[in-house]
């Protein structure tokens, strides 16, 4: 996951993931346990890469002013600054910031604020 904002003229690149209906429930409860501190659940249209895929309604989580660790409007030094000092149940956020970036790039996706992130982010471990 990353912190998505709202921002309604801008899209999103992204991987889209199919939860079988059994598993609905219990998967949203873990996420929105996990989303708790600070981010809304949306409905938002899916568009695919592939033209021959029909778009879909799918669920991301939106962070809102409730977030505390949410840094709002701040410079891409104090992103990665946080970035490098955060880890979460999942590993250290750096690794997390540089595989998105990563990802990005492989997707064919242009996020110039992911990718200068990363860029200080791979600066500071030089």
């Amino acid at each position: 996951m990353v912190t998505l904002v709202p921002s309604p003229d801008d899209c999103c690149w992204g991987a889209a993931y199919c939860v079988a209906d059994e598993d609905r429930q219990p998967v949203l409860d873990n996420l929105d346990h996990r989303e708790r501190g600070g981010f809304d659940r949306n409905e938002v249209r899916v568009e695919f890469s592939n033209p021959d895929r029909p778009p879909i309604q799918a669920l991301v989580y939106v962070a809102n002013a409730r977030n505390r660790n949410f840094l709002g409007a701040a410079s891409d030094a104090q992103i990665a600054s946080q970035i490098r000092d955060s880890h979460g149940p999942s590993g250290a956020n750096l690794e997390y910031a540089l595989r998105l970036a990563e990802s990005l790039r492989e997707m064919g996706a242009a996020d110039e604020h992911v990718f200068a992130i990363a860029d200080l982010l791979r600066d500071d471990a030089s």
